[in-house]
């Protein structure tokens, strides 16, 4: 098994070079203010404040060059869809492309005055970490720069991934096909490479879920002052990374408050859990309530929105599209482009994901790891429904949902309990386990094959996959000669990475699903 898990941390990787190398600059969700923030960490070497400080003039100048989702045109005021680039000549996609990559160099340096970074609050652990590889890549092209952060902080958040989600198996005793099973459909997901693989501070929160998680049970169940001191440095590293982490700070103050009920600690294993709190969180919350007078950093996001605002919400919000619309979308979403998967497709999988979730609850144990997990879910669901709300009275009954990127970080919570259902429903999890395998594993082959290389490739849209086949082969120079100029890497890069995507994909998928039917010895 530990080789499968090898093979699966690899895939996971390889994924994320893939996602990557082809998503366009600036189709990632909100990247092109998140990297705003990377680079002037990297060429102020000091954090930015919300307001004054600005997106530099080469990010605001690259939207002149490169295109973009066509909901972002009126948002950013770029001068190119997707649809209108694509209609150029060769030429002049080329032309485009070395002017992208010719932006004077000290147009990083200068601010766009008039267009403010509405990302700039946030919190700033995950910027740090792309900052140092944006300071070390300052003299290539922006292309290059953004593609290096992407890299960096996916592969960083796959491998961390892969080694919480073991450490939480291990607590679960869950068994090793059904770990395995579960950890492809983790890296099987496409949305959770739309979260990962572009410039954001998303990337490590899943992973960072994972450790708080492990970290409140070993506390839980032992209460040795050196669990309290990693569940502290979880706490701070979550709370360093996304705002949203508030609303799993009881998590860990209720295990260390059992751990204390049940003598496993003490008044010292609390200060080793408050110390990392105090001396590496504390400053930032400081100075959120210094800045913004909020300890989120988040108050002109919520201004306005008050418990009147949240109930009227509750009481108007249309609550079936709302909650179809979140669950399709934490499943497939198509980048800033915002294109769809198949409807039928992604209901399947819904269907699977309750009667797997229905399982486990009827299988559930009065244990510290379980109803940890089901604890940390059931927190972030209130933090999700609170997001919703604020939104829909926010935005004037516009937004009626939660980002589906958000709900990134349940997936390995909720993945594991239902494979852990099924593991403990034999004849039903040797039915349904290879059915998720298989399913997810297609996803995410149609995910490249289907879609993505198509959207960014310049293929017009078509629903007949015949016909898609016959221009893979017929205009597949077309394509190319397309994701040259689109995409940050290079085509040959796109396509041995995706090729070795798709391969292991329907490798594992295949190995996995004959490993779950047999029946256990």
């Amino acid at each position: 098994m530990r080789r499968l898990f090898l093979l699966l941390a690899m895939y996971g990787a390889i994924n994320a070079i893939a996602y990557s190398c082809l998503l366009p600059l600036w189709e990632g969700f909100d990247e092109i203010y998140h990297y705003g923030y990377v680079q002037f960490l990297s060429a102020n070497l000091r954090l930015p404040v919300l307001g004054p400080d600005a997106i530099s003039q080469e990010v605001w100048h690259s939207l002149q060059f490169q295109p973009v989702s066509h909901y972002l045109l009126s948002f950013t005021g770029a001068s190119l869809s997707f649809t209108d680039y694509f209609a150029k000549s060769p030429e002049e996609r080329v032309r485009l492309r070395q002017q992208l990559e010719s932006i004077p160099a000290g147009d990083k340096f200068q601010p766009q005055a008039d267009k403010p970074n509405y990302e700039l609050n946030q919190s700033p652990l995950s910027y740090f970490l792309m900052a140092a590889i944006d300071r070390v890549l300052l003299g290539h092209p922006l292309p290059t720069r953004v593609l290096g952060v992407r890299l960096l902080s996916s592969l960083l958040a796959v491998l961390l991934i892969a080694h919480s989600t073991l450490l939480l198996a291990g607590e679960l005793r869950l068994p090793g096909a059904y770990c395995g099973a579960a950890l492809f459909c983790i890296f099987s997901s496409q949305m959770l490479y739309a979260t990962l693989c572009h410039v954001c501070n998303d990337a490590l929160a899943v992973a960072l879920t994972g450790y708080l998680i492990w970290s409140s049970i070993r506390t839980a169940e032992s209460g040795t002052p050196r669990d309290c001191v990693w569940l502290g440095l979880a706490a701070s590293a979550a709370l360093l990374t996304k705002a949203y982490f508030l609303f799993l700070v009881p998590l860990a103050v209720g295990a260390l408050g059992w751990a204390i009920w049940k003598k496993r600690a003490n008044l010292r294993g609390a200060i080793y859990f408050i110390a990392p709190m105090v001396l590496l969180a504390g400053p930032w919350f400081v100075r959120n309530l210094v800045l913004y007078h909020d300890l989120s950093g988040t108050s002109q996001k919520t201004a306005g929105v008050g418990p009147r605002q949240l109930l009227q919400a509750a009481i108007d919000l249309p609550w079936r599209e709302a909650i179809v619309s979140m669950a399709h979308g934490s499943l497939w979403t198509g980048n800033n482009s915002f294109t769809t998967f198949s409807a039928k497709t992604l209901d399947s999988m819904l269907l699977l994901v309750a009667v797997a979730l229905i399982l486990y609850f009827v299988r559930a144990r009065l244990q510290i790891p379980e109803w940890t997990i089901v604890a940390a879910s059931f927190l972030f669901w209130i933090a999700l429904l609170l997001v919703t709300l604020t939104f829909y009275a926010g935005s004037n009954r516009q937004v009626a949902g939660a980002e589906p990127w958000y709900a990134q970080v349940l997936l390995v919570p909720l993945m594991l309990l239902m494979f852990l259902g099924l593991s403990r429903a034999p004849r039903w999890g040797r039915i349904l386990g290879p059915l998720f395998v298989l399913l997810w594993g297609y996803v995410l082959m149609a995910t490249y094959l289907i879609k993505l290389l198509p959207l960014y490739g310049g293929f017009p849209a078509s629903q007949r996959i015949g016909e898609l086949w016959t221009r893979y082969f017929q205009q597949i120079g077309e394509m190319n000669a397309m994701l040259r100029t689109v995409s940050p890497a290079s085509p040959i890069m796109i396509w041995i990475f995706v090729g070795a995507a798709v391969v292991l994909s329907a490798a594992l998928s295949l190995r996995l699903a004959a490993a779950i039917s047999r029946p256990a010895r």
